[in-house]
């Protein structure tokens, strides 16, 4: 069965050291062939792993000391994959949604080299200074289910900034979080589909500035949290975050979080830009519905507008 063998193979390279394919097939039970083509999954994904089936493999880019205390935190025994450096966490969480992974897998990172954005946008991930990590839902029933897994997780997000550093957030629709008026996290959410056409998961990935500068051409618009953080802050923060994931993640039926999303809100009531059917419009935002579509009443007293997807700009802070 293919199942989890990618996740399996990862977690004992975690270990260190070299471990051989011939010693990998047999403690996971399979095929020398399968653990090859799970080695080959993980380096598409961005996983640094040296050697081959003959001489073994290792993997170089694994971060250990942290898992306890993230585990902690997060309060759950869920799979946990810590890195220093990665092309992306969500490309690697996404392989493991495709193995097979329980719910709640973890990926989470020191520093990205392709970290992205919504529209493919890039997202700064420098070493040392932020959150990236990426979270695999499995309990997402249907279509209208995945509609809400955005505002879900900054629902999430902002409850574990607030658990770690006392710190209260502002959600700007549809999946970024704000403090003082500029950004301080993002969110990116991805899914997959099985062979008939229903969702077998998604994957959740979130980006937070938590300490040191901006590059000049983002310091308009970003900041981080706090001007300096201990390590044992961060990973508290990343365990945190799997851990209101959890809770959200529950309630995706019942958009129970929804309240919360509209209240942290700092978008209603603003006046907002935004483009629908490649045209330019402005107007007040009204509300946020349950499936997190955002209303917004024209200007000249025209019928509201419903927007599903998109990207809006707030005319002042």
């Amino acid at each position: 069965m293919r199942g989890e063998t990618a996740g399996k193979v990862l977690e004992m390279l975690k270990r260190g050291g070299v471990v051989s394919g011939q010693e990998l097939a047999r403690v996971l039970g399979v095929s020398r062939t399968a653990v090859w083509k799970a080695v080959k999954t993980l380096r598409a994904s961005g996983c640094e792993i040296a050697g081959g089936s003959a001489r073994g493999y290792m993997l170089k880019e694994c971060r250990k000391p942290r898992a306890g205390a993230i585990a902690r935190a997060a309060g759950t025994d869920s799979p946990l994959f810590l890195f220093s450096e990665v092309g992306s966490t969500n490309d690697i969480a996404m392989a493991l949604l495709k193995e097979g992974c329980p719910h709640l897998t973890a990926v989470a990172a020191n520093a990205q080299r392709a970290g992205r954005g919504r529209a493919g946008r890039k997202f700064f991930s420098p070493a040392g200074t932020g959150v990236y990590m990426s979270v695999v839902i499995r309990n997402v029933g249907n279509y209208s289910d995945l509609l809400v897994v955005t505002p879900a997780a900054a629902v999430a997000a902002a409850r574990a900034v607030e658990d770690v550093f006392g710190i209260s957030t502002r959600i700007k629709w549809v999946n970024d979080l704000y403090l003082d008026g500029k950004k301080v996290c993002g969110i990116l959410t991805q899914s997959l589909t099985d062979g008939e056409g229903k969702i077998a998961g998604a994957v959740t990935g979130i980006g937070i500035n938590v300490t040191g500068e901006m590059p000049e051409e983002l310091k308009d618009k970003a900041r981080s949290l706090k001007e300096s953080v201990t390590e044992e802050e961060r990973d508290r923060l990343i365990g945190r975050v799997i851990a209101r994931l959890g809770e959200v993640s529950e309630q995706l039926s019942s958009r129970e979080f929804m309240d919360e999303y509209r209240e942290r809100s700092c978008v209603l009531g603003r006046e907002v830009v935004f483009e629908k059917d490649n045209i330019t419009m402005s107007g007040t935002a009204e509300r946020i519905n349950d499936d997190g579509a955002l209303y917004v009443r024209c200007r000249g007293g025209g019928s509201s507008v419903r927007i599903n997807s998109g990207e809006i700009s707030l005319q002042s802070w």
